[in-house]
């Protein structure tokens, strides 16, 4: 079934923009997604943004994942774009803890070769800008998001944390929907001009623009990873969960619901 409706997710709107994958969970875990892991502890639960439905991803105690799915262009018979765009709403629960941090849906390049994982990149292997989560440094009980990035000026093993802190936009509150923008854009190889941009409902809350993702043209955009991992090496203290609802990634901004 998720090979058929790959065929249905490049949408050319009126306004010019191709929307690779717009996803509501509306259908269910029937998703336009093109792999998908840990589905039993995916659910699908009315109360979406959207007034239809809203994925849930449960993160169980004492474990890590969430759920690891992606939109990978090759897997969908598309060129790998140079530059992306995505929108996603999401919702922390009400017992959502960050804890130490972890991981949330953002775009990479790993190639399965290096960028993940203590994987470091060297600019011709692989790059990553996946977003990540941990206690919020600025109000308590919230949860801050910033891009949890492997490039190819990284000095150390893991990746560099890039805060949303552009007036503390990137601090999220639980039980409540945020509308998450994110972008990426190349490095011209071997020149630091990669960017990274983040909004928060329609605000802009993070900008980076003197990024290296890359030596080489050969690395690009490979897919949008939507992952959601509790970690580094410690696990979820109790069972939580996450929501997720209207995921658009497009080739120009895509804003949010109206």
């Amino acid at each position: 079934m998720i090979a058929l409706l790959i065929l249905l997710t490049t949408v050319a709107l009126g306004d010019g923009t191709r929307t690779y994958l717009a996803e509501s969970f509306d259908c269910g875990l029937e998703t336009r997604f093109t792999s998908m892991s840990h589905k039993g502890n995916l659910e699908t639960v009315g109360g979406g943004v959207d007034r239809g439905k809203a994925l849930r991803v449960h993160v169980r105690g004492d474990t890590h994942y969430g759920t690891s799915m992606a939109y990978r262009f090759q897997d969908a018979e598309h060129e790998e774009p140079e530059e992306l765009y995505a929108r996603y709403y999401v919702k922390f629960g009400d017992t959502w803890d960050p804890g130490r941090g972890g991981k949330l849906p953002g775009i990479s390049g790993t190639y399965r070769r290096a960028g993940w994982g203590g994987r470091s990149v060297d600019g011709t292997d692989g790059w990553s800008a996946r977003m990540g989560f941990q206690r919020s440094r600025v109000r308590e009980g919230e949860t801050q998001l910033f891009y949890y990035t492997y490039h190819a000026d990284m000095t150390g093993q893991y990746g560099n944390n890039f805060h949303w802190d552009i007036e503390d936009r990137g601090s999220l509150a639980n039980c409540q929907w945020y509308c998450v923008e994110i972008y990426v854009k190349m490095n011209t190889p071997k020149k630091n001009d990669g960017v990274l941009r983040g909004w928060i409902d329609g605000q802009p809350a993070m900008e980076k623009t003197d990024l290296r993702f890359r030596d080489v043209d050969s690395l690009k955009v490979e897919q949008f990873w939507f992952n959601i991992y509790y970690g580094g090496k410690w696990a979820s203290p109790a069972d939580m969960h996450i929501d997720f609802d209207a995921v658009v990634i497009a080739d120009q901004r895509v804003g949010c619901l109206e």
